[in-house]
């Protein structure tokens, strides 16, 4: 029988050792980002009245209506029973155009879709926003922001420096500043 410490050197051995420690290792961090990530949330196929939105309560849905007005990443979409604002996402910029007919998957949270989704008329989707839901919302209107009870809204007083006077306004164009005597 041979020995193995006869085969291969030491430093061999080691680099051997240490390539399979490194595979292990990267194996192990792929799974546990795997793990790590959460599950992809997919809007039910059927279109539902948006006027149903806000009795529905908050959670995936899918609409279909026609572009009234944009605002940047945002825009309103209506149909026969009424209209909503959507949030495109910042990949939403001149994704749509006004009297464009839409179909939108995504977020109902607090009167606004957040569309994960953009179907036009011809079929092809666009892929806006996050895809994939989102775990408990902070900064919402009904969170507070930031330690205590301070601020709009709260009994609190108010941040210090908010009662100071404003600034002087800056002196007319046509005046000039003051001399400087020069340095001796």
């Amino acid at each position: 029988m041979t020995d193995v410490k006869n085969l291969m050197s030491r430093p061999a051995m080691l680099w051997i050792g240490g390539a399979a420690l490194l595979a292990a290792g990267a194996a192990a961090g792929a799974g546990a980002v795997g793990l790590t990530r959460p599950g992809i949330e997919v809007a039910p196929i059927r279109p539902v009245a948006i006027a149903s939105l806000a009795r529905g309560g908050d959670g995936l849905v899918t609409v279909r209506g026609k572009v009234a007005e944009i605002y940047g990443d945002r825009f309103t979409i209506a149909d026969g029973s009424g209209k909503t604002m959507v949030d495109a996402g910042r990949d939403g910029d001149n994704a749509v155009t006004a009297g464009q007919d839409l179909l939108v998957q995504g977020r109902y949270d607090d009167g606004q879709l957040h569309a994960s989704f953009l179907v036009d008329g011809n079929g092809r989707v666009r892929a806006v926003g996050p895809f994939f839901a989102h775990g408990p919302r902070r900064g919402g209107p009904r969170e507070r922001h930031g330690p205590g009870d301070v601020g709009p809204g709260h009994d609190g007083p108010p941040p210090p420096g908010c009662d100071a006077p404003p600034p002087p306004p800056p002196p007319p164009a046509s005046v000039s500043p003051p001399p400087v005597a020069p340095k001796q």
